[in-house]
């Protein structure tokens, strides 16, 4: 399934927020980030499939080893976008499961093959309902800017008590890719003109994304997020993508996690949940690995 994150234009949005190089290897991007006092820790977003198989060959890990050793990278981390029903196993060529996700590893896509009613229909009821509720209270959906988006973003991240990060990543992310259509800022407001929803969504081959989303604690009972998602399926839907990616739900139905309350809300519109293969770490270094992952356990 085609991915963003191995894009020219992903890494050039990587490298303006943080990280300090990056390599080609054999067409598998690799970012490097500065660990204070450790090193470095190399990095492969979101690979295909093809990327996550050649990631165990010897070719490629030798490669690595020669980045690393450059670099003084203690650890390599392969995020792949390829199920976790797949054949690959990359226990088998020395990477060890990582102790920390850096894209969300379950997911829930939504068939946009379909056409637009079996879309609706596929949809739990209360998901379909919502939308009609926004609807009939004239919830209108257009182009938004980063700075209404950022607004509610923070809302709803002090909402739902997670971490947030600052306006100029955001604007950063959708600078670079509009450079080439990629991306689109969404808002729904209400009749009388206020925002009250806006999202982030990624438009790449056949696949759209939802990047980032946020909502008001005002008129909620006007459901515009609900409106929102359905309007973006259909603008994903006229540039020919397959599939919508809501990128990013709990693995299971703990009330405490995090995502809980975002999960209920992405759920409503039904399609199928994904688990990928997710993180996997190639140690060089594994004393200072270890005190990476406890200074990530104290930081987080």
């Amino acid at each position: 399934m085609a991915t963003i994150f191995q894009t020219p234009e992903w890494e050039k949005f990587k490298l303006s927020t943080g990280w300090q190089k990056s390599w080609r290897v054999f067409d598998t991007l690799v970012l490097e980030k500065k660990i204070p006092l450790l090193g470095s820790m190399l990095y492969a977003p979101m690979t295909t499939r093809d990327q996550t198989k050649l990631a165990t060959q010897k070719i490629f890990l030798e490669k690595i080893a020669e980045i690393a050793k450059e670099s003084k990278a203690f650890f390599f981390r392969l995020e792949s976008s390829e199920s976790t029903d797949s054949d690959v196993k990359l226990a088998n060529s020395g990477y060890i499961k990582a102790f920390e996700e850096m894209q969300p590893e379950h997911t829930l896509m939504i068939d946009l093959s379909k056409s637009e009613s079996d879309i609706l229909s596929q949809m739990k009821q209360k998901g379909r309902y919502n939308i009609k509720i926004a609807e009939k209270h004239g919830v209108k959906v257009s182009t938004g800017e980063v700075k209404d988006f950022y607004r509610l973003y923070q809302t709803m991240a002090k909402r739902q008590k997670i971490t947030f990060r600052k306006e100029n990543y955001f604007q950063k992310l959708v600078d670079i890719l509009d450079e080439k259509d990629y991306v689109q800022v969404f808002k729904a407001e209400s009749e009388n003109g206020k925002i009250l929803a806006s999202a982030i969504v990624v438009f790449y081959q056949d696949v759209a994304t939802y990047l980032f989303g946020g909502s008001s604690d005002e008129d909620r009972q006007l459901m515009a997020p609900y409106k929102l998602q359905f309007e973006a399926m259909r603008e994903a839907k006229k540039r020919g993508c397959r599939y919508y990616d809501m990128f990013g739900i709990a693995p299971n139905d703990d009330p405490k996690h995090p995502w809980a309350g975002v999960t209920r809300f992405k759920r409503q519109f039904g399609g199928q949940e994904f688990t990928y293969l997710g993180s996997w770490d190639r140690v060089f270094s594994p004393t200072k690995y270890l005190l990476f992952k406890l200074a990530e356990k104290i930081r987080r």
